[in-house]
């Protein structure tokens, strides 16, 4: 099928010379000598293929991709940029001016027109019908061309601006509330919405989830909030919100409110736009608009920037929560070290005391574990110890803490558990473990743990004193022959 091709090319001679050779291969031509008189031809033609020198006066092949690619229309079309140089950083322009494809200009004429064959072989087609109409648009538009020029400069330099402020805001990173009050700031300076909505996923899953919320210009009752939040996550997390409800929770961070502009039920916001925010298969977080109008939250090009820039925040965001989370976790069985454990512990014990509600610690001890590692091999034992975490995460709540308190040790903090509730998981684990066959190469191996609780009792006055129960009880279990649950009495 025949195509059509505008040639872009300032030199008269270059540009005999590339529509020589572009015409073996039998397509429709369009010529232009820079890039206004090329502008112009794309409107009038909307030609299957742009080829366009970089080096021009007034406006260079960078400038005219960009411009082009600022058109929601015209974008589709594909461009080429040619120069005689081979430079890393004509190729690192070209295609962060948005061009497809970067080729050096070359003697070699077969390899030229093979390259751009295949790029009109690979290329989306227009259809004469979508072509015409694209044209009829356009000049019913009644711009000249000028106006059409300053119209795409206007969109580039609003997009560069926006991408600078969302730049600026990754010094916030450090305070969740400050970042998302700007987001919220800028945000509004570019969207007419009633409720704005942001969320920042945490590396650590323990942490409460907490969307942040901006209200501008209305009232909105505590019961539509919620909905809201409902709704958001629901929308974000649709295989766990409902299993996880109380983990999530709002923040408002700040609002304007207008007590004649009242939503009593989320079904008044007759706008609303929800998008999750995902970077390598992971969820690193959302955002969304509600507005009480119709057809508000129809701005595309803008959501289209946000979204982008929203996904280099989130992603720094991810990266520093994950820093941190590293910094409270053992490497080798994924639970928390035991720096994090006394500090919680700490916070736990305090909690307990003050609002008198319970609190247990469990302790587990591989047993024999030396003998695992001397007639096995530490590789063997470190896999051992790795699989036994899984197992003890797996069969414990989300609200429970589990360290690696030291070697082969690993301890348990139980909120507002009994030591006989506490009893109930503790012994299901430990006869998962025995019964379970630890493979080393082609021979299982039998391992069982020993175990200890103790729970906060009147007595019991420091965090100290209930750690040294909890050891003692485990003691116990190990003296009474070892893979038993012993209870602090």
């Amino acid at each position: 099928m025949r195509k059509k091709i505008l040639l872009i090319e300032d030199s008269p001679i270059q540009l005999k010379s590339i529509e020589l050779t572009l015409s073996k291969l039998e397509h429709e031509i369009f010529t232009a000598t820079n890039a206004i008189e090329g502008i112009e031809l794309v409107y009038q033609t909307v030609p299957d293929l742009i080829i366009s020198d970089i080096i021009m006066p007034e406006i260079n092949g960078y400038q005219l991709c960009r411009l082009l690619k600022n058109d929601d229309v015209i974008k589709k079309i594909p461009i080429i940029l040619l120069t005689q140089l081979n430079e890393k950083l004509d190729s690192f322009w070209a295609l962060k001016a948005g061009a497809d494809c970067f080729i050096t200009k070359s003697n070699n004429q077969e390899e030229f027109l093979s390259q751009v064959t295949n790029f009109l072989r690979g290329a989306e087609t227009i259809s004469e019908e979508e072509r015409q109409q694209i044209i009829k648009d356009k000049k019913s538009e009644n711009k000249d061309l000028q106006t059409r020029i300053n119209n795409l400069l206007d969109q580039s330099l609003i997009e560069s601006t926006i991408i600078n402020e969302f730049r600026n805001l990754s010094e916030f990173i450090y305070s969740t509330r400050i970042l998302s009050k700007e987001l919220f700031s800028l945000a509004y300076s570019l969207v007419d919405f009633n409720v704005a909505c942001i969320f920042f996923n945490e590396r650590d899953d323990k942490k409460k989830k907490f969307l942040q919320l901006s209200i501008q210009n209305a009232s909105v009752e505590e019961s539509v909030l919620m909905d809201i939040k409902k709704d958001f996550f629901n929308e974000i997390f649709p295989d766990t919100y409902k299993k996880e409800e109380s983990s999530y929770d709002i923040e408002i961070v700040d609002a304007l409110i207008n007590v004649h502009n009242k939503a009593e039920n989320i079904s008044e916001f007759h706008s609303r736009l929800v998008i999750p925010i995902a970077y390598a298969n992971k969820v690193i977080g959302g955002i969304a608009f509600y507005h009480l109008k119709s057809e508000r939250l129809n701005n595309n090009k803008i959501f289209e920037i946000i979204v982008k820039e929203l996904k280099i925040l989130m992603r720094i965001k991810w990266l520093y929560s994950e820093t941190k989370y590293l910094a409270i976790i053992d490497g080798l069985t994924g639970l928390y070290n035991r720096r994090f454990f006394q500090q919680t512990l700490e916070r736990e014990f305090a909690r307990s005391k003050r609002h008198k509600t319970c609190l247990s610690l469990a302790m587990f001890d591989i047993d024999h574990f030396k003998k695992v590692n001397d007639v096995y091999g530490h590789q063997f034992g470190d896999k051992v110890l790795a699989e036994i975490s899984k197992i003890i995460k797996s069969s414990l709540r989300k609200t429970d803490y589990i360290a690696r308190y030291g070697g082969e040790e690993i301890i348990l903090i139980l909120p507002e558990t009994t030591t006989a509730q506490a009893n109930i998981p503790i012994e299901r684990i430990r006869e998962k473990i025995e019964s379970r066959e630890f493979m080393n190469g082609n021979e299982a191996v039998k391992i069982t743990i020993s175990c200890g609780i103790a729970e906060v009792e009147s007595d019991v006055n420091t965090q100290e004193e209930l750690l040294a129960r909890t050891d003692k009880a485990l003691y116990e279990s190990k003296r009474a022959g070892r893979n038993k649950t012993t209870i602090y009495s």
